[in-house]
């Protein structure tokens, strides 16, 4: 199953002697450096936790040599988020280098973030302080991480340790500005994205008709925008995901204290079909893919689901799902095996209002699992405790917390070991919460795409765990690709990646 959580799998594997319908990834011979002495700059998130459209952040670099020679001086990258914030590629010669500055800017040369350099006064932002050393040895393409903090309107570039020069901080004088605090909210389907980057375009109307314009990229969340008080009416213009979204206001309407939002609603779009590439010493070769049909009133009805096997040369129907709906609500999942018979099920119940499911009941083969599922509401996220029952007479515990929408913790705990988990997500969307297609571990629950996680495991561990996410998004918010890569979870040698292209 493309979508399921392959950890968790791994540990009900070992509880119930799973087989059938899970798809194990083949050990992979590693392939050839592609991209030799090759590295790109990554930052996990930006350090005020916001989220940020890329198109008007720039990085500036400076790189020394061991010999303490500039071999890049203050070069300017591009800056891209897949997942996590990357610069583009950067090409030296192998040797041993150091990052020694690392500034963040945005179109208009204002700093943005930067990345302190050790024993100045924002080195304790972060955990790796300036100067990164590096090697560079005939590898193939890397990432380095890098850490920033937020450059404040009233900081100096001698706070983190560079000459003033360095920086161009932008100050505010509220004697001569006015706060208007302003959020992005779409709403897709029935999920709401409140904490979105967009575009706005800024204009202000003086007393005497002449108009003024800027676009601004905003983070996601609440921002606080400044307005010209010579002004005497603004027009805000935002533009995200193809909503497009406007809202025009007279200088003695602002309150300071009101969040004014700007979005809309469209209708989700529909996955396709999933084509999975595995990358070996030939490129990538067709691995899988999955295919997506709906009834007439756009109701998920099957999904087919195809492997390579050694002996074609083609891909070929594994087995496949098909969704039964009874008064307009998901009640079971059958399973059909390539020969076309039954060889399962998924049975799902809900609460009185219909909203949450409480029991699910997975027949696979000669194996089952009964669940119960329970939710909980403390102040600031929700926890969703499922407990599993398997027909050998083992159980498992397993508890999600959520945040934002999205699934932050987890930890599965039986008689025999456990995992825990942390994850981090995108802002964009992820198409899967849109379909409904529930499993027994809800896995499909979060509205945005993971980018990182960090697992701990007990008793047994994987073979293998993914460790990068890398995404590419259409104009709409929904990733094309996702190339993520895998690694031996004992000593952190990558193994395999795979590419994933989704079609709509």
């Amino acid at each position: 199953m493309k979508s399921i959580n392959l950890n968790f799998i791994y540990l009900l594997s070992l509880l119930i002697g799973f087989s059938s319908c899970v798809k194990e990834e083949n050990s992979l011979q590693l392939p050839v450096p592609q991209e030799m002495n090759t590295f790109r700059i990554m930052l996990d998130t930006l350090p005020d936790g916001s989220s940020y459209d890329t198109s008007d952040l720039f990085a500036f670099v400076t790189i020394k040599s061991d010999r303490n020679e500039e071999v890049l001086s203050n070069k300017k990258l591009s800056i891209s988020f897949n997942g996590k914030y990357v610069t583009e590629k950067i090409k030296l010669d192998a040797g041993n280098y150091k990052v020694s500055s690392f500034i963040i800017s945005n179109g208009a040369n204002f700093t943005r973030f930067a990345a302190p350099r050790a024993n100045s006064l924002k080195a304790s932002e972060v955990e790796k302080p300036l100067n990164i050393s590096f090697k560079l040895e005939n590898t193939d393409i890397f990432d380095l991480p890098v850490e920033v903090a937020k450059v404040l309107n009233d900081d100096k570039a001698e706070n983190f340790g560079y000459q003033t020069a360095d920086f161009k901080v932008q100050t505010i004088d509220e004697n001569i500005f006015i706060k208007l605090k302003l959020q992005a909210v779409i709403r897709v389907g029935d999920i709401i994205y409140d904490n979105v980057p967009a575009l706005f375009k800024l204009s202000s109307w003086d007393s005497k008709g002449i108009v003024s314009e800027k676009d601004t990229l905003l983070a996601g969340g609440v921002n606080e925008i400044f307005l010209p008080k010579s002004g005497v009416k603004y027009q805000v213009k935002l533009s995200k995901w193809g909503v497009s979204d406007e809202m025009t206001i007279n200088k003695d309407q602002i309150n300071e204290a009101v969040v004014y939002t700007l979005g809309g609603a469209k209708s989700p779009k529909k996955l396709r079909l999933e084509e999975q590439f595995t990358f070996t010493q030939a490129g990538y070769m067709p691995s899988g893919k999955t295919i997506y049909s709906y009834d007439p009133n756009g109701n998920l009805k099957k999904i087919e689901y195809y492997d390579k096997l050694p002996q074609f040369s083609d891909l070929r129907l594994a087995w496949s799902k098909v969704y039964v709906y009874s008064n307009d609500k998901l009640s079971k999942i059958n399973y059909i095996n390539d020969k076309g018979s039954a060889v399962g099920y998924l049975e799902l119940t809900y609460n009185t209002e219909g909203t949450k499911i409480i029991k699910m009941k997975e027949v696979n083969y000669d194996q089952t699992t009964n669940v119960q599922v329970e939710y909980q509401f403390p102040t600031g996220y929700a926890r969703i405790n499922l407990k599993y029952s398997f027909s050998n007479g083992n159980t498992m515990d397993y508890i999600q917390k959520i945040i934002g929408g999205n699934r932050t913790e987890d930890s599965a705990s039986s008689p025999g070991g456990g995992e825990s988990g942390i994850y981090q997500y995108d802002f964009n969307i992820n198409p899967y919460v849109h379909l409904n297609m529930p499993n027994i571990y809800l896995s499909n629950l979060p509205k945005n795409n993971l980018v990182n996680q960090k697992k701990t495991y007990s008793g047994s561990i994987p073979s293998a765990e993914p460790y990068k996410f890398e995404y590419s998004y259409d104009d709409e918010g929904y990733p094309k690709e996702l190339i993520k890569s895998f690694k031996n979870y004992l000593n952190g040698e990558h193994l395999f990646k795979i590419k994933t292209v989704y079609s709509y």
